[in-house]
């Protein structure tokens, strides 16, 4: 650790593991460090005030040392304050249609520019270091296709359905009928561009809607596919979530294929009362269940009638994910910086308030000039440094905790 051109090392050089370098600009660290530890950190590193060698290996290194780190726990006012204003990002169907537009309106240009052609934003699965993410996300798609046992005369239900490359996919493979759902304007505008121009508008409808307003006496899916839209739901709707589910789903023949990021079952119950970096800055009203909770949650929501055949792991394949997309979105910032700007303006308000509030936290203590450059971008068009530093650490905290299992 480095302050003030002071070093100072912390257990032993020569040990294996994380070796992480930090760069301490302004004392403003220390205070969010001590109110609330590892999002203290998140905010202190997007406002310019810390930097790192490696994003990833201090996360790890965070994650190895949890158990010491926090007996130092953060404030307890200041955690309670934390987790009562999360409530207010609870998914109901009023609130869920913004907590959706906070991620997915950020603009199609900006996510076009880190995912690939097939606009797949999930976890790709992977075959030998030459794999291309494009190849890696059609294997993904192709394995869910399978898993779920779709058939020609099959109607899919695609549960979340982002740029509507699972709904294309599946249409290409078996020729079935999907109908796919969102939230987001700026997902559904584009994914049925996408299907206008691949000549699948008779066979896939996308509609904006929330998936509790799907009313069962009008539609019956013989399939469900939900990709990683699971953890938009929220804890307490789990069981609301697998009711409608059931209640949409064939009663003889419907098989539900669901893809969702898993929370590790010894951290869940602190998860479940904590607000963590992913939570305030990233997805608002996000929650990952731990596996026993989904499954638990199933049972609860279809009165025993939703049975789980088969569970898969694959967090390796994701923390390769994440790291391809963030090499991607670092690589092209310059782009992402000059020509995007969200169709919600309320949305790039919001960004420009949250850069104000971390510059002002650091002008209050005496800060004017962080980390050798002006912070003062929250008044350029488009999105400015506090943004890129963090996506920066969302892809790297993400893929930190798939490669220690912290979340599967």
């Amino acid at each position: 650790m480095e302050e003030n051109g002071v070093v100072t090392t912390f257990g032993n050089p020569d040990d294996s593991g994380p070796h992480v370098h930090l760069t301490i600009f302004s004392e403003q660290f220390w205070v969010r460090l001590m109110l609330v530890q590892d999002l203290g950190f998140a905010e202190a590193y997007m406002a310019g005030e810390v930097s790192v060698n490696s994003l990833v290996d201090f996360v790890r290194f965070y994650i190895y040392n949890r158990a010491s780190l926090d007996a130092a726990s953060a404030s307890p006012v200041v955690s309670s304050l934390m987790y009562l204003a999360s409530t207010r990002f609870g998914n109901s169907i009023l609130n869920t249609a913004s907590n959706i537009s906070a991620h997915y309106d950020l603009g199609n240009e900006m996510f076009e520019m880190f995912l690939d052609s097939t606009m797949t934003y999930s976890c790709a699965i992977w075959n030998g270091p030459d794999d291309t993410l494009e190849a890696a996300q059609l294997r993904k798609l192709d394995m869910l296709i399978d898993k779920a046992c779709v058939k020609p005369t099959d109607y899919v239900l695609d549960l979340g359905c982002g740029w509507g490359s699972l709904s294309m996919r599946a249409v290409e493979r078996t020729g079935c009928r999907v109908l796919g759902i969102t939230l987001s304007t700026e997902q559904k505008d584009i994914a049925e561009q996408r299907i206008a121009q691949a000549g699948m508008s008779d066979r896939i409808e996308i509609m904006l809607i929330d998936y509790r307003k799907l009313d069962p006496e009008m539609y019956c899916f013989d399939k469900i596919i939900s990709i990683e839209m699971i953890e938009q739901v929220g804890y307490e709707y789990l069981p609301v979530y697998f009711e409608q589910c059931h209640k949409l789903l064939h009663p003889q023949h419907g098989i539900m294929a669901i893809q969702m990021i898993a929370m590790n079952e010894e951290r869940y119950e602190d998860y479940k009362r904590n607000v963590d970096f992913i939570n305030k800055h990233i997805f608002p009203g996000g929650h990952c269940p731990s596996i026993s909770s989904a499954i638990t949650a199933a049972t609860t929501g279809s009165h025993g009638q939703l049975m789980v055949e088969s569970v898969t792991n694959f967090p390796d394949h994701y923390a390769r994910t994440l790291r391809v997309w963030r090499e991607r979105f670092l690589n092209r910032f310059d782009e992402i910086q000059a020509s995007t700007t969200p169709k919600n303006p309320q949305l790039l308000l919001q960004e420009r308030n949250l850069a104000s509030e971390l510059e002002n936290a650091s002008l209050n203590s005496g800060d004017t000039n962080i980390n050798g450059h002006d912070n003062s971008g929250s008044n350029i068009p488009g999105f400015n440094d506090v943004f890129k530093r963090k996506w920066e650490y969302y892809f790297a905290y993400c893929e930190a905790a798939f490669a220690t299992r912290a979340i599967a």
